[in-house]
């Protein structure tokens, strides 16, 4: 073996053994001898106090080129078991070095993507793009609003257009009647490109915000799951990413229909349809379930299994509790969203101190702190 050969042929546990008893055995390699002897100069130096361990890698970094081969992952190694040596702990760099540890910083992975009635499909995001949608609307797009207005047709529209937001992305936009709406992550829009009916309907899957525009005389009625909410003018809340379907109402007055039940909310009241299919109204803080739309994240005592549902969502991340006895752990947060999960995970870990979270690809390892 010669010091042309891969750094994989070192054998780092023998080197360690033989600094230690200071004794060479017949069996080395050029490239152990040549990495034992360069960690025994830095050692004697080190000892003598002669140079600082900065100084000695300096040394050896004008020195390695003129040796043969490849030995310059060999050189650093040896010097860095020499200082550690010399401080007493050589063992922990070679045997017990701690893996990198990995942040949650990485940015979610799909795009929003619009599918127009006839069958073209865009991607949205990243460039403004302006969409001719045959004569029935113009479209205009940026990096997270759209934005549609009437064409010059007046035919009927009955094919629907549908707006879908992955994980880990929010998006707005305008309806052609001036309806602003306002899409979570992992939701969908089903909405027509143009309202000439009797009545303007939208279908939302997931969580939409939506600040209807007024048209006393074309009720504007959004379905979602088995609940219908009917409005003349008012901003309101629908969660529906689960069976039980939450609607909250932050301004307006709002009517809300599952079935025969009928509820009639005012503000910082919610309607809940059960999974059992019952209807129920109840006094909330509007601002706790409409906060994301003004770009906070905001929970109020809430248990660490919910709070992280959300940031999955938000993040398009993967939670995974280790010790589920922590899913029950309640928690109060209210801040600005933070561009990367990493800030909201360190935000947690600063409250919760029995919490550390270890994160590999895109799951977070929720753990409890040793």
């Amino acid at each position: 073996m010669n010091s042309d050969n891969n750094e994989h042929d070192i054998d780092w546990e023998k080197l360690m053994q033989q600094l230690e008893d200071r004794q060479l055995p017949p069996d080395m390699s050029d490239a152990e001898l040549a990495a034992l002897a360069a960690a025994r100069e830095m050692q004697a130096r080190l000892k003598a106090g002669r140079f600082s361990a900065e100084d000695g890698w300096q040394r050896f970094t004008e020195v390695r080129d003129q040796r043969k081969g490849r030995i310059r992952v060999f050189v650093r190694a040896a010097v860095a078991a020499a200082v550690v040596l010399a401080a007493g702990a050589a063992w922990w760099t070679f045997r017990d070095k701690p893996p990198v540890t990995q942040l949650a910083n990485a940015q979610p992975e799909e795009k929003v993507m619009l599918h127009l009635s006839g069958g073209r499909t865009v991607a949205l995001g990243q460039d403004t793009l302006e969409i001719q949608h045959h004569n029935i609307a113009r479209i205009k797009a940026n990096t997270d609003h759209l934005e549609y207005a009437a064409g010059g047709g007046q035919e009927q529209v009955t094919a629907m257009d549908t707006l879908d937001v992955p994980r880990g992305r929010q998006f707005s936009l305008r309806l052609a009647d001036g309806t602003q709406v306002w899409l979570n992550a992992a939701s969908r829009l089903i909405f027509p490109a143009a309202f000439h009916g009797a009545t303007r309907e939208v279908t939302v899957q997931g969580e939409a915000f939506f600040e209807v525009a007024q048209q006393a005389g074309q009720p504007f009625i959004v379905h979602a799951g088995k609940t219908d909410m009917k409005v003349l003018g008012t901003g309101f809340n629908v969660n529906a990413y689960r069976a039980q379907t939450t609607t909250t109402l932050a301004s307006g007055k709002l009517l809300v229909t599952a079935g025969t039940a009928q509820i009639v909310l005012q503000p910082d009241e919610q309607a809940v349809l059960n999974n059992n299919g019952t209807l129920q109204k109840q006094a909330v803080e509007a601002r706790l379930f409409t906060a994301w739309k003004e770009g906070d994240l905001f929970f109020e005592d809430a248990p660490l299994q919910e709070i992280t549902v959300t940031l999955a969502r938000t993040y398009d991340y993967d939670f995974i509790f280790d010790d589920t006895d922590l899913e029950r752990m309640s928690f109060t947060i209210d801040i600005r969203r933070p561009a990367v999960l990493q800030d909201v995970l360190n935000q947690i870990t600063k409250s919760l101190q029995t919490v550390r979270f270890e994160v590999d690809g895109r799951t977070v390892h929720v753990k409890k702190q040793q």
